[in-house]
């Protein structure tokens, strides 16, 4: 965002927005806010630095997605590992909850934190989505991000754009493993929903209802369930759980082409 400190407000308030419809009753805390309150917050923080070496800095900046070279890097971001590992403290947080993305922070606190005198946060890490498209290069799939617009699902995108992205996803017939439809049922639907039915025609084998993740995968390792049925399934619970979401979440023009993708 630049460092526009107006738009960075305007996108927080809309974050708070989308957290307060998936998780009510939510407390949430704005950086802003927090070092307002916490007058010792910088001085804290200077002192958590004193235990940072640059390359360990370095190492972390893995998280903001950041590939430049060290002469690329203003020094701006360097604040942003000592800051996000402090803000753990200073939010009393007894547990660390991330994705993996985050797992080089949170070891970061808990190595420097009984240096402190703090309490040692527990560190929880869930799996990232993986993007829908293969690479060119056959690389492995990289997780997904709004960066890429065609290679994630955002929940603004309509029914007819997340039946379209999901159908476009790399789904190679009995592969499991890095395969974006079956991590979209692993992660996201069967936590909705106890069942998930893959709906068909009877000469393709008629109808099948799964009641676990694991049973599904193994048909479809098996090779006994088409890329194409997956896929439509996916398509089908996944408008199911963004469509209410999407219509109260409400994005405004200033907005749109921040947060949406293109």
């Amino acid at each position: 965002m630049g460092g526009d400190q107006d738009l960075i407000l305007r996108v927080s308030k809309y974050y708070a927005d989308a957290f307060r419809i998936v998780c009510p009753g939510v407390n949430i805390v704005l950086g802003s806010d927090l070092y307002d309150l916490r007058k010792e917050y910088w001085s804290e923080l200077v002192r958590f630095t004193k235990h940072m070496s640059l390359a360990r800095t370095m190492r972390t900046l893995t998280i903001m997605g950041r590939t430049e070279g060290e002469d690329k890097i203003d020094l701006a971001r360097l604040l942003y590992p000592p800051m996000q590992a402090t803000d753990i403290h200073f939010l009393d947080a007894d547990i660390a909850h991330a994705g993996m993305d985050q797992r080089k922070i949170h070891m970061l606190a808990r190595e420097i934190f009984p240096k402190m005198g703090w309490s040692v946060p527990v560190a929880v890490h869930h799996r990232l989505l993986p993007g829908l498209i293969r690479r060119p290069d056959g690389q492995d799939i990289g997780k997904m991000s709004k960066t890429d617009p065609g290679n994630s699902i955002s929940v603004h995108d309509s029914d007819d754009v997340i039946q379209s992205k999901v159908r476009k996803a790399w789904c190679e017939q009995g592969v499991v493993e890095g395969n974006p439809p079956l991590a979209i049922c692993r992660d996201i639907i069967f936590h909705r929903f106890g069942s998930v039915t893959i709906e068909r025609p009877a000469k393709f084998g008629g109808d099948a209802t799964f009641g676990s993740y694991d049973s599904l995968e193994a048909e479809f390792g098996a090779g006994r369930i088409h890329p194409m049925d997956l896929k439509q399934t996916v398509a089908r619970y996944l408008t199911e759980i963004i469509g209410p979401i999407r219509d109260k979440l409400v994005l405004g023009d200033d907005l749109t082409d921040t947060v949406k993708p293109a």
